[in-house]
């Protein structure tokens, strides 16, 4: 139930595991006289005594990589050695070694992790309509604690909630149901304000291009604003995110072709990122002021549609 990554630096191995020894170990494996390549993996049992351990390469010349491409190279090789893993079953609990970039394995893990579904013979944590939130399948932890590994986590956590929203389904992901699950997201975070606006709204600001894409379809627009205030000076110019937020787009009179048409659920992936890049920024307050505007509506054919 419990397993190891190590991330391998075949010039300067990890000492960081009691029992590991990476070099060792991967000198067990056929191998040739060059250095594996980034992402290769290896996996030993009961190494040590009672534990699965997967090492995975950060590739040759690592020490000598400018830093942007060093931490790249720990993302592909945690994520290489998690989506090993993720063929065991009874893996729950993983201890990864993040010496080389706590930040980056801790988003690698988390991102390689994620797999969406809405199958039903197991029943789906991606339901939207179980009480409880979707929890992962592995729980990852650091060999040592650190600030830099907690980021990472909200920066995959982030991420992650992204493709969940641009996978969902339309009939899943109404614009109602997606200011539903933002506020659900923002809850209880300090210095954020949610406004959902309506279609009177829009008409009273004269934004009628916006409300004329509504007039096919039987679901309320709605106008998404959040608004986080997290600099020192509460009245500073915001950041401005804006993101598009068509839930489903048919095309209206104009319809898309049917070979495509399911690809459309991700037409609000705009509003589906600026969201959730809101949420990383306001779950680690950083110091800025920020304001997210999303438009939301369904682009659908019918007698009225424009």
């Amino acid at each position: 139930s419990q397993a190891i990554i190590v991330p391998f630096d075949p010039s300067a191995p990890s000492q960081a595991v009691a029992g590991v020894l990476p070099l060792q170990l991967w000198s067990l494996t056929p191998s040739g006289a060059k250095a594996p390549k980034a992402g290769a993996t290896a996996t030993f049992y009961n190494t040590p005594a009672s534990k699965t351990t997967t090492i995975s390469s950060v590739g040759d010349g690592f020490a000598a990589k400018a830093s942007e491409v060093k931490r790249e190279l720990v993302r592909k090789s945690v994520g290489a050695a998690v989506k090993e893993l993720k063929a065991f079953e009874g893996v729950k609990e993983v201890v990864v070694d993040a010496e080389l970039d706590p930040h980056a394995a801790a988003v690698a893990a988390h991102l390689a992790l994620y797999k969406f579904t809405l199958k039903t013979n197991v029943p789906s944590p991606f339901d939207p309509r179980t009480a409880e939130p979707a929890k992962d399948k592995i729980a990852f932890a650091p060999v040592e604690a650190s600030a830099e590994w907690d980021r990472g986590v909200v920066y995959a956590q982030s991420q992650n909630l992204a493709r969940t929203l641009a996978e969902y389904p339309a009939n899943m992901i109404t614009p109602t149901a997606f200011t539903e699950r933002v506020r659900r997201e923002f809850e209880g975070i300090a210095n954020v304000e949610i406004v959902v606006r309506d279609e009177a709204w829009a008409a009273e600001k004269g934004m009628n291009v916006f409300l004329s894409v509504t007039h096919g379809t039987s679901e309320p627009a709605k106008f998404l604003e959040i608004i986080y205030k997290g600099a020192a000076d509460k009245t500073a110019a915001p950041l401005a995110f804006v993101g598009k937020g068509i839930t489903f787009d048919s095309g209206g009179i104009s319809l898309k072709p049917g070979a495509g048409m399911k690809l459309m659920r991700g037409d609000m992936g705009g509003a589906a990122a600026v969201v959730s890049a809101a949420l990383a920024i306001a779950k680690l307050q950083l110091p800025i002021n920020l304001v997210v505007t999303t438009p939301l509506t369904e682009n659908m054919p019918g007698p009225s549609a424009t």
